[in-house]
């Protein structure tokens, strides 16, 4: 069991020919109204990959909230961990010509307490907890013996709170931009904070594909599948569901980070926040790469 706690967002998309700058005005080609969030749509990408998955992020009592679950519903996620006593935050995502975008963000209902909550839950069973950068900040010390936890780090903008969490984490997914450039840690000391963790490090680099560090010291770097970019938003959820239900699964790492980047690239070359691809979608597009067919997570 993969549980995912973080951002559920309705999501309001504004299609415009550049994303403007202070004082600019420029005319809208397209608004839909959709649902998305960091955690939910990586969520739906572990799901559709066949793992056992759960939301466990607080929505509301609300008819757009119960269509917002429904939607996890029906892609096999159960959303029975999700309390309904706060309400469902809005993004507004503003989709530039060629994919380049800008998020605004509302902030929600997921504090600390909450997550123990959630940690609490999971540790009668055992499983795997997946959040966001956004609870880097409120990660206990030390987690149940049978809770392992993978973390997506974008989000995060403490340094201190993101070295916490890598210490916890067995995996950890992290844009080169915010780890490299923002927190300073350069690809000199990757290997070193793997191996004194014992964490396995995957830094996303869009377009320039990604790069996985082992606890042994392994360095693996990979271009991204080139595909005709339609809208990216959501292609780093979709690379984090992918990657984790692999992992989860028993594949090896390297061999999870590959797929998870053909499906992050589908993702791509499809329009809305949750175009990760399903496992048969993947798997046909995958042997168009000579890689070899997956099987169902089981």
């Amino acid at each position: 069991m993969i549980v995912f706690f973080g951002y559920a967002n309705n999501d309001v998309t504004v299609h415009v020919p550049h994303v403007p700058v202070l004082g600019e005005r420029v005319q809208a080609t397209a608004i839909d109204s959709i649902d998305g969030g960091m955690n939910a749509n990586a969520a739906v990408a572990a799901a559709r990959m066949g793992a056992r998955v759960a939301f466990a992020g607080a929505v509301g009592p609300d008819a757009r909230s119960t269509e917002f679950l429904a939607g996890l519903e029906h892609d096999g996620v159960d959303t029975s961990w999700a309390p309904r006593d706060a309400f469902l935050s809005t993004a507004v995502v503003l989709i530039a010509d060629g994919g380049d975008r800008s998020i605004i963000s509302q902030d929600d209902a997921n504090d600390a307490h909450r997550l123990t909550t959630v940690l609490d839950a999971l540790s009668i069973d055992g499983g795997r907890l997946f959040v966001d950068g956004y609870r880097a900040e409120m990660l206990p010390p030390e987690l149940p013996d049978n809770v392992s936890l993978a973390i997506d780090l974008d989000g995060c903008d403490d340094l201190d709170a993101a070295l916490r969490a890598f210490a916890l984490a067995d995996h950890v997914i992290v844009g080169r931009s915010l780890w490299q450039n923002s927190f300073g840690i350069d690809a000199e000391r990757w290997s070193m904070l793997t191996a004194q963790h014992d964490t396995h490090l995957v830094v996303t680099d869009g377009e320039h594909g990604w790069t996985l560090v082992t606890p042994s010291g392994e360095t693996i770097t990979e271009p991204a599948v080139s595909v005709d970019v339609i809208d990216a938003v959501g292609a780093g959820d979709c690379f984090c569901g992918t990657y984790i239900a692999f992992v989860d699964a028993g594949e090896h790492p390297a061999r999870a980070a590959r797929l998870a980047g053909a499906s992050a690239a589908l993702a791509c070359a499809t329009a809305g926040p949750r175009g990760c691809p399903s496992i048969t979608e993947l798997n046909e597009f995958t042997a168009t790469l000579a890689t070899v067919d997956l099987q169902e997570i089981r």
